[in-house]
């Protein structure tokens, strides 16, 4: 599938990993920082939104990729790995990380290539290993995929969103708990079901969203809240007003039934985003 500047970031954008706007100026000092140009691949993304989470993951990473960091003053900023050369064997000048969490990271690889960085993985603990990951920056972004889990359904132009929760709690036998958005930014139906011990939950989300969030209790909340005004799809690939829905395996026919009997349109979330086509 592969990932562009327009579908990469995952919506909405979490604001206090974003950097400001990209100009020539900061391209040109980080730059001056790693003594390397940057490929021009990789600035295509920092100039739609520079750094933060991403939709997509790398296949068959033990670890988990979400992050590109970007050019800036924030956390996280694209970084060379050089001061981290006591703890490996294999030599890291030429490493610049874009995501990593102490331990590994993802990096552009300029040290076969001062030109053309490929893009490594590094695990800097106990001198593990390293890896090739892409022969360039492009190719690693066409390797990307959006990772959809077998329980996400699409549901549908849905109009009545108390409506789909009151068919499901009838159906099912669950009540749902007030919604909540402090988790990603959009608000959350859910309602739990199993036991103390086992919890199961049917969730509910809508795929227009805030284009970005920040939690009231973080400490730049009054300076970031209206960083990103407006709403954006969280899957661009979806008709408008979509819900997704995400539920336990044995009861999902159920869960299914009572959405159709609504009047609903319900179908597998990965089949709208692997299909070549769209809703415009």
């Amino acid at each position: 599938m592969g990932a562009t500047a327009d579908t990469i970031w995952e919506v909405p954008a979490y604001l206090p990993c974003l950097q400001p706007p990209l100009t020539d100026e900061a391209v040109a000092n980080a730059e001056e920082q790693i003594r390397h140009t940057l490929p021009a691949a990789y600035l295509a993304l920092l100039k739609k939104q520079n750094g933060g989470y991403i939709r997509f993951s790398l296949p068959n990473m033990t670890q988990t990729h979400r992050m590109i960091a970007g050019i800036g003053p924030n956390f996280p900023s694209l970084t060379p790995l050089d001061d981290l050369q006591e703890y490996v064997s294999f030599p890291l000048q030429g490493l610049v990380e874009f995501d990593g969490d102490g331990h590994w990271y993802l990096c552009l690889d300029y040290r076969e290539n001062s030109g053309i960085p490929s893009v490594t993985y590094a695990n800097i603990e106990g001198d593990y290993r390293e890896s090739r990951v892409a022969e360039s920056f492009a190719d690693y972004l066409s390797m990307l995929q959006i990772d959809i889990g077998d329980d996400e359904y699409v549901l549908e132009a849905v109009s009545d969103i108390e409506a789909v929760k009151a068919e499901l709690s009838a159906s099912l036998g669950i009540s749902f708990e007030p919604p909540s958005d402090w988790a990603f930014g959009y608000l959350q139906h859910g309602a739990r079901l199993g036991t103390e011990t086992n919890p199961k939950w049917v969730w509910i989300s809508p795929n227009d969203v805030p284009r970005g969030f920040v939690r009231a209790n973080e400490p730049k909340y009054m300076e970031l809240k209206d960083l990103m005004p407006g709403y954006a799809a969280r899957f661009t690939e979806l008709p408008p007003n979509s819900y997704i829905l995400s539920t336990p395996e044995d009861v999902r026919p159920r869960a299914i039934k009572a959405c159709t009997r609504s009047g609903l349109i319900v179908r597998p979330l990965r089949e709208y985003v692997n299909w070549p086509f769209s809703f415009e």
